[in-house]
């Protein structure tokens, strides 16, 4: 990464619920940062909110796309400029996507900011570092992400992002942003959250992805509804026939009852059901089941919940895991 430039107060960084807002005062252009704005810099970055003054040589070195701009030659007659600094519009760039990045440049540590960061200005960084290609930054990011959405289902499921209040656009803001930024090794399981999402909801944020990726991403959540209708009957399945112990079947059906009434969602998603399924927090003695059933039980469970996790990245990416370019077994 970058040397550390004087230290900048992470406070300036304003959000609303973790969705960036532009703040704009009618009649006023764009003005100074009062943060971001070196004496000695030697480009004046500008978005309809500020005007950032920085410098060329460090955008220079970790942006080949600013670097080859900085070098292509205009025509000095016509360039805009600020006291005679010359200033480089970000035509359709988010002044806070701007803030962020600069910020990640001159003295935020990321790595530790990443990981309070709101899940929009995770995704804002990843577009725009891909966009004028800031490896280092977005390194970090996609290695911030991939630690959210994981590749095995043993991360997956112990991932922070549990711990998160999950919000049906931002989840679908993330998918468009990583296909586009071919951040491909998160969107399996990305996939997966929301396909969770009620498909009221779903509809209406479908129209952000590629007519493909909209698609397959049909296709799979078609599928993981399809398998939550087997949850159920593959659970009774699992009470052997021959296990010699009449309550078997009656307990599986009772804890089956309990565990999904009538009035329970439409539809299971197999990898939100806990590890021991319907078994969970259950003495087998009290519901008249065998060890040797609910062993079987188990191993179907964990049978479906890794055929699944297998069939994320085939379904969505027409890839495996090992395609992708996951390092772990």
């Amino acid at each position: 990464m970058p040397p550390k430039r004087p230290r900048l107060s992470e406070s300036s960084l304003r959000e609303d619920g973790g969705e960036f807002q532009e703040t704009t005062t009618a009649g006023i252009g764009p003005q100074p940062h009062e943060e971001l704005w070196f004496s000695d810099g030697s480009v004046v970055l500008a978005t309809n909110v500020h005007l950032y003054r920085v410098h060329k040589s460090m955008l220079a070195r970790y942006s080949k796309v600013l670097s080859d701009m900085f070098e292509f030659p205009t025509g000095d007659a016509n360039m805009e400029s600020w006291e005679g600094i010359p200033i480089v519009r970000m035509v359709g760039d988010n002044d806070k996507e701007v803030l962020l990045l600069l910020k990640a440049l001159y003295g935020m540590n990321l790595r530790d900011a990443l990981r309070e960061m709101p899940l929009p200005q995770v995704t804002s960084l990843l577009s725009i570092s891909s966009k004028y290609d800031f490896q280092d930054v977005r390194s970090d990011v996609v290695q911030h992400l991939e630690s959210l959405f994981p590749s095995t289902l043993e991360k997956y499921l112990a991932s922070r992002i549990h711990e998160q209040a999950l919000v049906s656009r931002q989840l679908f803001d993330l998918f468009a942003v990583a296909v586009r930024c071919e951040a491909l090794l998160i969107l399996p399981s990305l996939c997966y959250l929301c396909a969770r999402i009620p498909l009221e909801e779903t509809v209406l944020l479908l129209r952000d992805l590629p007519i493909g990726y909209m698609e397959r991403y049909l296709l799979c959540r078609d599928q993981l509804c399809g398998i939550s209708q087997l949850i159920i009957k593959r659970s009774l399945r699992a009470t052997g026939t021959r296990c010699g112990h009449s309550g078997c079947v009656d307990g599986f059906r009772a804890l089956s009852v309990a565990q999904y009434p009538d009035h329970a969602p439409r539809f299971i998603f197999i990898l939100d059901i806990p590890e021991h399924g319907i078994l969970d927090g259950v003495e087998l003695e009290d519901k008249d089941i065998c060890a040797g059933c609910a062993e079987k039980y188990l191993k179907m469970l964990n049978k479906m919940k890794n055929g699944v996790w297998d069939l994320l990245p085939r379904t969505l990416l027409q890839k495996t895991w090992k395609n992708l370019g996951r390092s772990e077994p």
